[in-house]
């Protein structure tokens, strides 16, 4: 286990903070450890009818349109069970029912110690969207076979979104 000396934050950003602390190794070695602190998100994964739901989006980071499923940040003092509800609504315009938890992960625990939170909806209606207003989102229905080919081709990407779909086409929940 290591030990904190000194917390120090480098920058203070709308989503994401920069800490480089001081800490004392587990072998009792001093050391820096610089991560990003990010409130965590949470993604769901809505499937109607045995086809699946995912959203194509510009990402800036890596300068292309990725497939994912809807996600979104946690708000400070929200449960990640609401913000799941709120971004599949906003991204997709389907208000759910209720969510079935696929559990957590740390999408990048290296150097962040955001948990993105997992759920599925398989019973919800259709409503409206409601994008940010820097937002460019389109929605897909896709049948199992095909997200797992578009997985193998390297068209599906993101971590959560291949997670999500690993835990509900294994029943890991």
């Amino acid at each position: 286990m290591e030990k904190t000396k000194q917390k120090k934050l480098k920058y203070k950003g709308k989503i994401i903070d920069l800490y480089v602390d001081d800490v004392i190794s587990s072998t009792g070695n001093p050391c820096i450890r610089e991560y990003v602190h990010h409130n965590g998100g949470a993604g769901i994964l809505a499937v109607k009818d045995d086809k699946i739901l995912l959203i194509k989006q510009f990402r800036y980071p890596y300068q292309k349109d990725i497939y994912e499923i809807p996600a979104g940040k946690i708000e400070i003092g929200e449960e990640p069970y609401n913000t799941a509800l709120r971004e599949l609504e906003e991204e997709c315009g389907y208000k759910a029912n209720s969510l079935i938890s696929l559990g957590y992960i740390y999408p990048t625990c290296g150097y962040s110690d955001e948990i993105i939170y997992l759920y599925l909806a398989n019973d919800f209606i259709k409503t409206k969207t409601n994008f940010d207003i820097d937002e460019d989102i389109n929605s897909y229905w896709f049948s199992k076979d095909e997200v797992l080919e578009m997985i193998k081709n390297k068209e599906i990407v993101d971590a959560k979104t291949i997670i999500a779909i690993f835990k509900y086409l294994n029943n890991c929940y």
